[in-house]
């Protein structure tokens, strides 16, 4: 039972009350995650829904996501990119895309958060209370209260993967990678996998590796891969299943990425 519930009215209101309710009262938006029976029980609930968090805006600069948007509304929006459908798609079922939002994955940061590696290679910004972020460091600390996400519009290749026990899983690994190309040579990759470390991580050494040369061969970019990531063993897998999966989907996933900027496949 949740001691205390309230429903602000604005965004100032949410805040104040966070304030004097302190560490122990958590913002509530589709609830999956106070639901979640892994979830430390909150002392208060801070109901967001009239904050008018769930829109969705479209301009040539990019797409701006209200926090509140949930996982299912981003994949029917006929406006939505495909690289953000594909990866939205990717969690469980539709049961929980219909609750889970946009901004409580991020909030959550869990390792196999199925959205944050695409936002991650999509160079997506945060925008909190008082101040817009590069996503990287918000997943970095405590980021509040989010109110949108804004994902650029992009020339860039996409591609991305996942591996789960059943279709209504959540992932095991998943993975998300964009790149773009100067002539054959790949140029700015940027390649992110979850559930391999305790949140969803950049592996920077493998971008730095990959800049600037061609894409390298198939098994080349798995032994890449495979030294860079680090899994712990639990009741998904072992160290060693979750490293295999990690370096063939990210090697697919790079491959992918090149391939749609050769081709235009997958371009909206």
């Amino acid at each position: 039972m949740i001691p205390a519930y309230h429903r602000p009215a604005s965004v100032a209101e949410a805040l104040r009350l966070k304030s004097e309710l302190g560490a122990g009262a958590v913002f509530l938006a589709g609830g999956t995650e106070v639901n979640n029976l892994h979830s430390p029980r909150p002392a208060a609930l801070i109901d967001l829904a009239d904050l008018g968090l769930a829109t969705m805006e479209f301009s040539p600069q990019g797409l701006r996501i209200g926090a509140g948007v949930t996982f299912q509304q981003l994949v029917e929006h006929p406006e939505t990119p495909w690289f953000l459908k594909a990866a939205a798609n990717q969690m469980t079922n539709r049961n929980i895309r219909n609750r889970a939002t946009i901004g409580g994955q991020i909030g959550a940061n869990r390792s196999c958060a199925d959205l944050i590696p695409m936002l991650l290679a999509a160079e997506a910004r945060v925008t909190c209370a008082d101040q817009e972020l590069p996503i990287e460091k918000v997943l970095g600390g405590d980021p509040g209260l989010i109110l949108s996400v804004f994902v650029p519009s992009t020339s860039r290749g996409f591609g991305l993967g996942n591996q789960t026990r059943t279709a209504s899983d959540i992932s095991i690994v998943n993975v998300a990678v964009s790149v773009a190309l100067d002539g054959e040579r790949l140029r700015q990759p940027i390649v992110a996998l979850g559930g391999v470390a305790p949140h969803v991580v950049r592996l920077a050494a493998v971008e730095s590796t990959l800049n600037g040369h061609p894409l390298p061969s198939k098994d080349q970019v798995e032994a890449l891969l495979a030294r860079a990531v680090n899994p712990i063993d639990d009741h998904r897998g072992s160290a060693a299943y979750k490293r295999h999966i990690a370096a063939v989907l990210g090697e697919r996933a790079l491959r992918a990425s090149v391939r749609q900027l050769l081709s235009g496949e997958g371009v909206d």
